[in-house]
């Protein structure tokens, strides 16, 4: 007997130091139907952000949820899309804690195309402040309408890499009118200037950016891809300062995810901040730098150890792609507004512009696709005496390079070798922004970046020819005065 009391006020003591909102989290249950065209679909994750639960054979599913739940959202299988309300796909619905039982039903639409061979294309950091600007984004939305058209009928998505607007939330609308103007669905994920950082922590500040576009994280199935988007930008809760970070809440949640996810599988990742920058970064942490970086990357790469993965970026408003490890790649994209809607190019050189990738079952292609000029439009090479930085040599900026890439150098027809890779700055890009009197934004200036080449002709009459060759084998050709 006295054993049993002691029991009993264990017991008692124990539920008492438990929160109730502990208790209460246990409580909320959504429940619902996946469906298309009246029937079940089976094997459809579904989720509120911590848990992640799959659809049975009638795809019907059951969901515990946490109290801090603000959607319900599924990650919508191969062959089939979700409803998209001007260029947002809506693969969620809100929901709130007060009912503990709620049902939520989600309607597919099966794809009339194979989607095993599909593309996508990244815009990174549109960052518009101003209606005149949006003008500027539609003239690179009505390129890249123009660059679907062409890939009819192979299915097409976009992934946004954040800072879609600058600080300016009213301009939301504006941008997703624009890209629905392409006809794909775009999947975005938060940048520093999309947060609420009026807001008094972190996750006060992704409210704005979900009350527009869905949940900050969550993921998608195209053919034999696995599509993940992510939110590391982390608010610090004070004026607009951040830092590059994946909460446990996410890192939790994608492990739940990709547990989904046959190893060996291709895994693209869409986030806004790098989670690398250079080879040094890969080395060592720089507290300065905390703002431009992942801080915990390795957690990141840990979980797509298994997969063959490429994690997509923007952020720094330059070109890079780096190789991390044979199994995965990091492509951090030039921004769509090139220097703040200010000029032709970005401050590394590379034009405005946005990646395009092709999937071919697991496998994927990439290219930059410069507004106003067709793919071939790789690279920019300068002859003797017109890049000052290097008065002697013959320059390139060629701002998709990645260690694949080979840059050689011809003198009247013959091959000499391949040409020197050097840190430098773009010189039509010193040009452009060189008036500061012309530019609404007198701090932008052409930066050094690590994608520019030389090489110093032997005979300096020579005709001189630079050939670049991709990764995948396909050759660009410029000849020079």
């Amino acid at each position: 007997m006295i054993k049993k009391l002691g029991l009993i006020l264990i017991l008692l003591v124990w539920g008492w130091s438990v929160p109730l909102s502990s208790m209460a989290q246990k409580q909320v249950i959504y429940k619902g139907r996946v469906s298309c065209e009246g029937k079940g679909i089976e094997g459809v994750a579904v989720t509120d952000g911590f848990s992640v639960v799959k659809t049975g054979k009638n795809g019907k599913y059951k969901l515990p949820a946490d109290l801090e739940s603000s959607f319900v959202y599924i990650s919508s299988p191969s062959g089939y899309t979700v409803p998209v309300v001007n260029s947002v796909p809506h693969f969620f619905q809100p929901v709130s804690s007060g009912e503990k039982i709620k049902a939520i039903d989600f309607q597919l639409q099966r794809m009339d195309v194979d989607d095993s061979q599909h593309g996508f294309v990244v815009w990174a950091d549109p960052q518009l402040k101003t209606s005149e600007e949006a003008l500027l984004a539609r003239e690179v939305a009505s390129d890249l309408k123009k660059l679907v058209d062409d890939y009819a009928p192979r299915p097409f998505h976009g992934l946004g890499a954040g800072d879609i607007v600058g600080d300016v939330p009213a301009l939301y609308d504006s941008i997703k009118s624009l890209l629905s103007l392409s006809g794909i669905p775009f999947y975005q994920s938060m940048g520093n200037h999309d947060m609420y950082f009026t807001k008094r922590s972190n996750k006060k500040a992704e409210q704005t950016f979900e009350k527009y576009f869905g949940p900050a994280y969550y993921s998608f199935n195209r053919g034999e891809i696995h599509y993940v988007v992510l939110n590391n930008v982390f608010y610090l809760g004070r004026d607009y300062f951040y830092i590059g970070y994946l909460t446990e809440e996410q890192l939790a949640w994608l492990e739940q995810d990709l547990a989904h996810v046959d190893a060996g599988s291709t895994v693209v990742v869409n986030l806004h901040i790098p989670t690398t920058l250079n080879e040094q970064d890969l080395k060592q942490f720089s507290y300065s730098t905390i703002s431009q970086s992942v801080a915990n990357k390795h957690a990141l790469y840990e979980l797509l150890k298994p997969y063959q993965g490429h994690i997509i970026s923007g952020h720094i408003h330059q070109n890079s792609n780096t190789i991390i490890s044979p199994r995965l790649i990091e492509h951090n994209v030039s921004a769509v507004c090139g220097a703040w809607w200010q000029g032709p190019y970005a401050e590394d050189g590379t034009p405005k512009g946005y990646a395009v990738f092709e999937a071919n079952g697991s496998e994927l292609t990439w290219y930059f696709k410069s507004s106003g000029y067709d793919k071939d439009y790789q690279f920019r090479a300068y002859a003797v005496g017109a890049n000052p930085e290097q008065p002697d040599f013959v320059t390139a900026n060629v701002w998709n390079y990645d260690p694949e890439w080979k840059v050689y150098w011809y003198e009247d027809g013959q091959r000499m070798g391949e040409m020197e890779l050097y840190s430098g700055k773009d010189p039509e890009t010193t040009k452009a922004y060189s008036d500061k009197e012309k530019l609404a934004y007198k701090w932008v200036d052409a930066r050094k970046n690590n994608h520019m080449f030389r090489a110093k002709p032997q005979v300096p009459s020579a005709k001189i020819t630079v050939e670049v060759v991709d990764r995948f084998g396909n050759s660009y050709k410029q000849d020079l005065d």
